[in-house]
C-alpha cells in the first residue's frame, strides 16, 4: 500500500469481489478457532463473494457500504444493516481491514465516517454490533470508540448449523464516538 490515505466512498457493484476477498483473508486470520478450519480454508471466499454480490448489486437492500481504496486496491470496508432491529438500531455489520494495516487508523477512519453517514440517515437510532467472544482485539477497538458491553448472545455462523458466543457492544443514539486515545 502507498502512503497516501485512502478514500473512502460509497461501494460499488463492481467492488463485490475485492470486498468478498478482503472479507475472506480478514475471517481467515481473525476467526481461526471459531469457524472450522475447512470453512475458512475452502469456502469462505465463495460464500462471501456470494454475499455481497446479492448486497451489493440491490440498491435497496437496506445495507450501507463504504470502502477504503487507494491507487493500489482496496484496503478496507464496513457495512451498516441501516434498520437493523427495532431495540437496538442500526446494526455495524462488517468492519475489515486489510490484516497487514490493521492498527494504522483505517479501522476508526471507516467507523467516523460510517457513522456520520448512518445519522444522517437513520437520524437519532442507536447503534449495535456483535463481536465473537475469542476476538479481544475487536473487542478492545469498539470500546476505545465507546461502545459498551451489554449482553453474551449465541451467533450464528455462516456455516451450516455453527453458533460461537458473541458480546453485543451498543452506542446510544445519538452515537458518538469516543476520540481515539492517542500514542505518544
Amino acid at each position: 500500500m502507498s502512503h497516501i490515505e485512502p478514500v473512502i466512498r460509497a461501494a460499488r457493484e463492481s467492488d463485490a469481489d475485492p470486498i468478498a476477498k478482503l472479507h475472506a483473508e480478514s475471517w481467515r486470520t481473525s476467526a481461526r478457532g471459531i469457524m472450522s478450519d475447512r470453512y475458512l480454508n475452502d469456502d469462505v471466499y465463495d460464500d462471501r463473494r456470494q454475499v455481497w454480490r446479492t448486497r451489493l448489486s440491490d440498491p435497496d437492500s437496506g445495507y450501507l457500504t463504504l470502502v477504503a481504496v487507494q491507487r493500489d486496491g482496496l484496503h478496507g470496508f464496513i457495512c451498516f444493516r441501516l434498520d437493523g432491529d427495532d431495540s437496538w438500531g442500526t446494526l455495524l455489520d462488517n468492519l475489515h481491514v486489510d490484516p497487514e494495516l490493521c492498527g494504522r487508523g483505517m479501522g476508526e477512519s471507516l467507523m467516523r465516517v460510517g457513522v456520520s453517514q448512518v445519522e444522517q440517515l437513520r437520524p437519532g437510532r442507536p447503534l449495535h454490533l456483535l463481536v465473537f467472544e475469542a476476538n479481544p482485539r475487536a473487542q478492545r477497538f469498539y470500546e476505545r470508540l465507546g461502545g459498551r458491553r451489554v449482553e453474551t448472545v449465541t451467533m450464528h455462523l455462516p456455516e451450516g448449523n455453527r453458533a460461537a458466543p458473541a458480546f453485543r457492544y451498543v452506542w446510544d443514539a445519538p452515537v458518538t464516538l469516543q476520540p481515539w486515545p492517542r500514542r505518544d
